[in-house]
Parts: C-alpha cells; sequence; structure tokens
C-alpha cells in the first residue's frame, strides 16, 4: 500500500498532530477543564490548516514545474534546421532534438522524412598576418 518513506512520513506527521493537540487539549484542561473539545478543536483545525498550505504548496510546485517545462521547450524548439522532404523536395522546417531518431511529416505531400545527421571534427587554423619568405624578406 505504503512505500516505507512515505508511510514514515505520514506516522511522523500523525504523531506530532497528536502531540500538538493533546499539548492544546491540556491547556483547555487547565483553563476550562475540557480537554476533548479542545484537542477534537486543535486535531480539525490543524488538518484544515495543513490541507491549505499544501493546496497553496501544490500549487505553487505544479506553476514552477510549467514554468521549467516551458523554458526546457523553449530551449528545445531552438533546434531547428530548414529540410526539404526527400519525396517531393520542398522545404520545412523541421525541429531537432539531438538524443532520439528525427522524423517530420511533409508538410506539402504529408510523406515522412527521416533526418540523418553527421557530425565532423575539424582542425582549427589561425591566420597570418604577415608572411616572410626566406631571402625575400626586404620585397
Amino acid at each position: 500500500m505504503f512505500k516505507k518513506i512515505e508511510f514514515l512520513v505520514i506516522l511522523i506527521s500523525f504523531i506530532f498532530t497528536i502531540l500538538v493537540s493533546t499539548t492544546i487539549g491540556f491547556a483547555g484542561f487547565l483553563i476550562l477543564e475540557k480537554f476533548w473539545g479542545f484537542f477534537i478543536l486543535s486535531f480539525i483545525l490543524q488538518l484544515v490548516i495543513f490541507a491549505i498550505v499544501n493546496t497553496i504548496l501544490q500549487k505553487r510546485d505544479l506553476l514552477e514545474s510549467t514554468k521549467i517545462l516551458n523554458e526546457h521547450l523553449e530551449a528545445v524548439s531552438k533546434h531547428s534546421i530548414n529540410l526539404s522532404c526527400a519525396y517531393c523536395q520542398i522545404a520545412n522546417v523541421v525541429p531537432i532534438v539531438l538524443n532520439k531518431e528525427n522524423k517530420f511529416k511533409c508538410e506539402s505531400c504529408n510523406q515522412i522524412s527521416g533526418v540523418k545527421m553527421q557530425f565532423l571534427s575539424t582542425q582549427i587554423s589561425t591566420p597570418l598576418t604577415k608572411i616572410t619568405f626566406p631571402g625575400m624578406e626586404d620585397v
């Protein structure tokens, strides 16, 4: 039913709720000699307040995760390339994701084309500002 960590969190939360309710119940008993009324009232108030706080935190987390997801999708969408269809040769703007197989459906002929990528390493050359040949320094 519960995983071990979830059960432990629920148990600790329940123990703290009972401890707070018992403390408030004893305070109510000392003031008005009504333990159970204060105990039940504080227990219910804690449940209601924690439910409200938990709902607010969940909404905040949902908004934050949605914002992160949108930023991620925006970053991924920046990797697009203009490719021509393998069937009709019409140009299409194709989003490219580097860690999966890429395919696209042509906007013109509705055929599905695959995308093959090739990466090459190259040497980096440094431009020379002045070339001198031996024996021709004065020229």
